[in-house]
């Protein structure tokens, strides 16, 4: 449903979170996992134990895929329609009444994510700006690595209960390099077992950020573009707290393809780098 608010409070409260997860990482980082498979075990009731990462996995040539056309480059994700089918349907929608076309990007916090999607630069609400809020799809199966395409997703919390939901705006993960504290940390996690190496293996290799884990809707997986999106990722800002780009920066164009159509197996067969850009592209 679209209104006339101003200001979209649940983007401008969850900032404040978003910059309390990350400086947290330093602090709470070995208990990060610890803490949501407790909550998850008591609450949600979500098995951990054969928790999988299928998001670097070859595609099937029938896969959906977002192209991300931008004032700066084109970068593609493949989707998981499986994984968030609610959401994935909610979003293919959207694209395919040419919602995303001429939206902004409008928060860049460097080396941890940037967010898209907003109508105006400065993210306020307009009435076209579609304000459907969908309770969070939490796959066990899919991770904030680098790359990762998620719904911009908040918790709200009332007197009697408390969800997670997503909204229109996209969430788009970086990589935070760890301090030789925090790998130390991690790497004694791993040793230990505390979750399944698969996992910390995936965030060993492709990088990402471990603290957003479980916290957002997950739905896709950037594997195209890497130039671009790293691009997009390092953006000036005009300060630390609005987090907006000094110059303004668009999705020209989203649109709904086919893995088929834009492949790039050499981004699967080898992992992401900045290389692996549309250019290198496999034909067939």
């Amino acid at each position: 449903m679209k209104n006339n608010r101003s200001d979209y409070t649940p983007l401008r409260k969850r900032q404040f979170k978003l910059y309390f997860q990350f400086s947290m990482i330093a602090v709470c980082f070995v208990l990060v996992f610890a803490v949501f498979y407790a909550c998850a075990g008591r609450k949600q009731k979500i098995d951990f134990s054969d928790a999988k990462v299928i998001q670097m996995d070859q595609p099937s040539d029938d896969t959906p895929v977002a192209v991300f056309e931008t004032d700066m480059g084109t970068f593609k994700a493949v989707l998981f329609p499986d994984e968030a089918p609610k959401y994935y349907e909610y979003f293919k929608g959207l694209a395919e009444d040419g919602y995303y076309d001429g939206t902004y990007v409008n928060m860049v916090q460097d080396g941890v994510y940037f967010i898209g999607g907003a109508k105006q630069a400065d993210a306020q609400t307009t009435s076209d700006t579609d304000t459907t809020e969908l309770e969070a799809e939490l796959s066990t199966d899919l991770w904030p690595l680098k790359g990762a395409l998620c719904a911009y997703t908040y918790d709200k919390n009332s007197l009697f209960s408390k969800k997670k939901l997503s909204t229109s705006y996209l969430l788009f993960v970086d990589e935070y390099e760890l301090t030789e504290e925090e790998q130390k940390e991690f790497n004694e996690m791993t040793e230990s077992n505390e979750v399944p190496e698969e996992i910390t293996g995936a965030f060993e290799q492709y990088g990402g950020v471990l603290n957003f884990s479980q916290q957002y809707t997950i739905f896709g997986q950037v594997y195209d573009g890497m130039d671009v999106y790293d691009a997009l990722c390092g953006v000036d800002v005009v300060d630390s707290e609005s987090l907006r780009p000094k110059s303004d920066v668009k999705f020209t164009k989203v649109y709904i393809s086919t893995y088929g159509e834009n492949k790039n197996d050499e981004f699967f067969s080898k992992g992401h780098s900045s290389e692996a850009s549309s250019d290198e592209t496999a034909s067939e």
